[in-house]
């Protein structure tokens, strides 16, 4: 009987990776990847690999000379957007109307609470139970503080504007928003335009272990499926892929995405 000796070191896993958590629901589209946007990678000692694995969140390029095409998404840190609503003239009395993205709240009493702010926001069909949090007030003498996060979060968020002033009293009272912290992308991004989570065009579908060390190639992106987010990829401010951030797929299957139909599961 032959004798059987044990090979050498285990060799780091290496191959296709399957991220679709159901065949149904499929829709794709074909885009160029810029081989210049991916990561080298040491592989089993060997330098300078560079592979693009399926389950890979891609991002359109903006500005470079790579505009145009596509790399790995690499978004960094993300902030949230805070946003104050100030009122001002010392009114005695009356109500005021937020509007948010093309819709209006009900009537704000001109003292009122954070948690009313907050209530009326939140009823609104554009937000959802968890995109925004409001604190300070009551008013008319304490501004409140308006932080979105949910499906709203790390993005530039559209400016609260006054849709109606009926306040009373006081000299000229009126209401004023302002973005105090402005949603987005901080540290660690990318500067081409793969860091803004809206520039995300979906998930890559083609295995390439080798041919862009060779220049660019065209991928299939899927942006409508269902995925398993533990299965997807994203890049970290260093420029290696990790696994897919929470925020990084709410910003994907966000209702804001109309050109997106992703899930997780």
């Amino acid at each position: 009987m032959p004798d059987f000796v044990r090979g050498g070191t285990a060799l780091t896993p290496f191959g296709n990776n399957e991220f679709l958590r159901s065949t149904k629901q499929r829709l794709t589209e074909s885009y160029t990847v810029s081989a210049a946007t991916v990561t080298a990678q040491t592989i089993d000692t060997v330098a300078g690999q560079k592979v693009l694995p399926k389950g890979m969140v891609m991002a359109k390029i903006t500005s470079t000379a790579e505009a145009g095409k596509i790399g790995p998404y690499q978004g960094g840190t993300l902030q949230n957007e805070v946003q104050t609503i100030t009122v001002t003239g010392t009114p005695t009395g009356g109500t005021f109307r937020l509007g948010f993205k093309g819709q209006a709240t009900a009537n704000i009493a001109y003292n009122a609470a954070a948690s009313a702010v907050q209530s009326a926001l939140l009823a609104l069909n554009n937000v959802g139970a968890s995109d925004l949090a409001v604190t300070g007030g009551p008013g008319p003498g304490t501004p409140w503080v308006v932080t979105f996060g949910g499906n709203l979060a790390g993005q530039n968020v559209d400016l609260i504007v006054l849709e109606n002033n009926g306040l009373t009293g006081g000299t000229n009272p009126t209401v004023g928003v302002v973005s105090t912290t402005a949603g987005g992308v901080s540290a660690g991004a990318a500067t081409d335009g793969r860091e803004d989570p809206m520039n995300i065009v979906g998930i890559n579908g083609t295995f390439l272990p080798w041919q862009l060390m060779e220049g660019d190639r065209e991928v299939v992106v899927w942006y409508g499926c269902v995925a398993v987010q533990g299965w997807c990829f994203e890049y970290n401010a260093s420029g290696a892929p990790v696994a897919l951030s929470n925020a990084t797929a709410a910003a994907i299957s966000s209702a804001d995405r109309k050109d997106l139909d992703i899930s997780f599961k």
